[in-house]
C-alpha cells in the first residue's frame, strides 16, 4: 500500500478538546476543543515549520482516549519542541508534561519504513479535565501537500474555535478545497511578497455516530491545502490539476522498467504458445504470482516511487507500486501496453477539480485490451484475473500516462451478483436431533468474504463455518471446498451438520428454526432522531433454500407467516410450503448499495427488523399420538 506519511500529510490522530463556550456544544460530546491553532511557515519550497496548539477538555470517561498525544515523524520530519499541561476543573495546574517524557515507537504495518511515532498516553484521574498540548515540527526535504485544517477528527467531539494559518513562498501560492465546513478562507500577498492563507471556525457541534451512517471521513469538516508548485525529494512538479500531477508521477516511473536479458527471454518463451493478448496477460500474471510476494516499502520517496523492475525480479518482492511497475514492464516486453494507476482503497471518489497526493493510497495496473479492459491487483495475484475486488470496484482512479494524469472510474458489479446461495436439507429425528446437509455458493464480494476458508487449518475452518449458524449445538464435518477462478469468481462449500438440539421441546410440541443461517444479521432501533444520510456501503443478495424432512409421529401445528417487501434500498421475499412430510422454506434478500435520505431511515429500520424476524422465526410441530 502507498502509505508514506510525510510532514505535509500528517493528520493529528489524537484529538484535542477544550473548555466549552456554549452549553449546546456539550450535546453528544465526550470532549470539547476550546481552542486549536495550526501555523505552517514555508521558508522555501523544501523547508517548513509547523506550530500546533490544542486545548482539550475531557468531559467524562467516554472521551479519555482523546487525552493522549501522538505525532508521526520520518527521516525528513522531526519533532523539535513539545510541552503539555493538565489542569483540573478549577483551572489549577496538576501536571506538566516534558518532551523527555514522550515515548518513541517504530512499530508499523510496513516491513520497510522510516516512520516513527512520538506518543504520550495519559489517563485522566478525574473529570472534567483540561489538557493543553503545544508542539513544533520541522520538515527539510520537500513539501508535496500541507497539513489539513481539521478542527474535528472524531465522533462526539465539539469545537469552540479553531484557526489555521499558512505562509508560502511568493512563487507558490497554496491551493485549497473545503469540505463540510462553512469557513471563509482569506488569501493575500504580504508586504514581503509571500502568500498568506488563513481560515478559522467557531462553534462546531459534536458529530454523533449513527447506524448505517456515512464514513466519518465524509462527515468531518476540513480544508485541504496543497502547493501549486512543489519540490519533493529532489524533483519538481505542479499540483494545479490532475494532469499536471500525473506528469510528475510519470517522471518517477522513467528508467524503472528495465528487465534483465534472461527474464526477457523467459517471458517470450512463456507466451510463445499464447493465441491472444488476454492469454499472454494471464500467463504473465500467473508468473508474477509464483515468483513474487507483497512487501510494503515506504522509505523516502519510495512512498510514491516504485522500486526498479530489476530489483523486484532480483529480490522477489515489492509493494503495490513496485509490483505494478514490474508487471507493466513485463507486459511491455511482450508488446502489451498498460498503465500505472493510482487509486484509493478507502474512498470511492476523487475530487475532480482538486489534485492532491493524499487522496490515493494504492496502485494497480490497467490493461486496455481490444473489447475488454483488465484491472490487475498485482499485490495479490491469487485474485482471479479480470476480477475487480471490493476495495477498488466502482472507485475513481488516476491513469498515469506520458502526457499526465487522466481520471477514470473502475467498473462496479450489480448488487445482485454479490450473491450467496445457501441450500440445506434437514433430516429431523423424533427427539429433536438433526442431520443437515449444506451447500453454500458464494460469488464476487461474498466470495471474497469466504475465500480465506481454503487456506485455514481444519479446526479453524470448522469454527468459522459454525460461527454463522443459528444453532446452539452444531458439530460440523465433511467439509469440501471448490473454487472457480472466473471473472465472476465462485466458492462452493459443502459440509454436514449434526446437532442434538435442532429445536426446543415443550411438552408435546417441538419448536424448530425456519432458517439456521444469518446468526449475525443486524437489527437497529429507531429511537433517536436521524440526522445523517443512510448509507449502504456494499450491496448484496442472499438466497436461502431449506428443506426440512419431518420425523414420523409429528405434524405441523404452525408455520411462520410469509413476507414480501419491496423498497428503494432493498427487497425481501419469504415463502414456506409443506408437502408429504416436508417443509420447503425460501428466503430472498437483496440490499442495494447507495446513499439515501434520513427520511427513509425509519422505513429501513422496520425493513431490517422484519427480515430478522423472518430469519429467526420458528416452526411448531406437534406429536400426533397425543390429544
Amino acid at each position: 500500500m502507498m502509505k508514506k506519511l510525510i510532514f505535509c500529510l500528517l493528520l493529528q490522530s489524537i484529538a484535542g478538546l477544550g473548555l466549552y463556550a456554549q452549553i449546546d456544544l456539550r450535546s453528544n460530546a465526550y470532549s470539547i476543543i476550546q481552542d486549536a491553532s495550526t501555523e505552517v511557515i514555508c521558508t522555501s519550497p523544501t523547508n517548513a515549520v509547523r506550530k500546533e496548539r490544542k486545548v482539550i477538555q475531557i468531559l467524562d470517561e467516554k472521551g479519555k482516549e482523546e487525552a493522549s498525544f501522538a505525532c508521526l515523524c520520518d527521516q525528513s520530519t522531526t519533532l523539535s519542541k513539545f510541552s503539555g499541561e493538565v489542569q483540573d476543573s478549577q483551572g489549577k495546574s496538576i501536571r506538566k508534561i516534558k518532551k523527555s517524557e514522550l515515548q518513541i515507537t517504530e512499530y508499523s504495518s510496513e516491513l520497510a519504513t522510516d516512520n516513527y511515532y512520538y506518543y504520550f498516553n495519559y489517563t485522566p484521574p478525574q473529570y472534567p479535565i483540561t489538557i493543553t498540548y503545544e508542539w513544533e515540527m520541522k520538515c527539510n526535504d520537500g513539501l508535496i501537500v500541507f497539513p489539513f485544517f481539521l478542527p474535528q477528527d472524531n465522533y462526539n467531539q465539539s469545537v469552540v474555535q479553531a484557526s489555521y494559518r499558512i505562509q508560502t513562498p511568493a512563487d507558490s501560492p497554496c491551493l485549497y478545497y473545503a469540505l463540510n465546513i462553512d469557513a471563509k478562507v482569506n488569501q493575500q500577498k504580504t508586504p514581503e511578497g509571500t502568500w498568506l492563507t488563513e481560515a478559522n471556525v467557531k462553534s462546531l457541534p459534536a458529530i454523533r455516530k449513527e447506524p448505517f451512517g456515512p464514513d466519518i471521513y465524509d462527515l468531518l469538516p476540513r480544508i485541504m491545502f496543497v502547493p501549486k508548485h512543489f519540490t519533493w525529494a529532489g524533483t519538481q512538479g505542479s499540483m494545479k490539476d490532475w494532469q499536471a500531477y500525473g506528469k510528475w508521477q510519470y517522471q518517477l516511473l522513467e528508467g524503472r522498467n528495465e528487465l534483465p536479458p534472461a527474464l526477457k527471454e523467459e517471458l517470450h518463451k512463456l507466451t510463445a504458445s499464447c493465441n491472444s493478448p488476454y492469454e499472454k496477460v494471464a500467463a504473465i500474471y500467473q508468473y508474477l504470482g509464483k515468483t513474487t510476494r507483497y512487501v510494503s516499502i515506504q522509505l523516502g520517496i519510495g512512498g510514491l516511487q516504485p522500486i526498479p523492475a530489476t530489483n523486484v525480479h532480483r529480490t522477489g518482492f515489492g509493494d503495490c507500486k513496485g509490483l505494478s511497475n514490474y508487471m507493466r514492464a513485463m507486459l511491455a516486453e511482450v508488446g502489451i501496453p498498460s498503465y500505472y494507476t493510482v487509486i484509493s482503497t478507502y474512498h470511492r471518489k476523487l475530487l475532480p477539480d482538486f489534485a492532491s497526493v493524499n487522496q490515493m493510497n494504492h496502485v494497480i495496473l490497467q490493461v486496455p485490451l481490444s473489447g475488454d479492459t483488465l484491472w490487475l491487483e498485482c499485490t495479490n495475484p491469487d485474485i482471479p484475473l479480470g476480477y475487480i475486488h471490493h476495495s477498488i470496484a466502482g472507485h475513481d482512479a488516476l491513469n498515469i500516462k506520458e502526457d499526465g494524469g487522466h481520471l477514470c472510474r473502475l467498473p462496479a458489479y450489480p448488487d445482485s451478483l454479490n450473491k450467496q446461495l445457501n441450500r440445506a436439507s434437514v433430516t429431523l429425528s423424533v427427539g429433536g436431533e438433526a442431520q443437515i446437509k449444506v451447500k453454500q455458493s458464494s460469488f464476487l464480494l461474498q466470495y471474497e468474504n469466504n475465500v480465506s476458508l481454503k487456506n485455514m487449518e481444519s479446526t479453524k475452518q470448522l469454527d468459522a463455518l459454525r460461527s454463522d449458524l443459528h444453532l446452539q449445538q452444531a458439530n460440523v464435518s465433511d467439509v469440501r471446498l471448490e473454487e472457480f477462478k472466473n471473472k465472476v469468481p465462485q466458492l462452493d462449500v459443502s459440509y454436514t451438520i449434526n446437532t442434538t438440539q435442532y429445536g426446543n421441546r415443550t411438552g408435546k410440541r417441538l419448536f424448530i428454526p425456519a432458517n439456521i443461517f444469518h446468526k449475525s444479521f443486524p437489527t437497529i432501533d429507531n429511537k433517536e432522531e436521524r440526522t445523517q444520510n443512510l448509507q449502504i456501503i456494499y450491496g448484496y443478495q442472499d438466497i436461502d433454500s431449506i428443506c426440512i424432512h419431518l420425523p414420523e409421529g409429528y405434524e405441523i401445528e404452525s408455520l411462520p407467516r410469509t413476507s414480501q417487501l419491496k423498497k428503494q434500498f432493498g427487497e425481501f421475499q419469504s415463502s414456506i410450503k409443506s408437502q408429504n412430510k416436508e417443509i420447503f422454506i425460501t428466503h430472498r434478500l437483496l440490499l442495494r448499495q447507495g446513499i439515501y435520505s434520513p427520511e427513509v431511515y425509519a422505513e429501513f429500520a422496520a425493513f431490517m427488523k422484519e427480515v430478522a424476524s423472518q430469519y429467526y422465526s420458528k416452526i411448531i410441530l406437534r406429536k400426533t399420538d397425543e390429544p
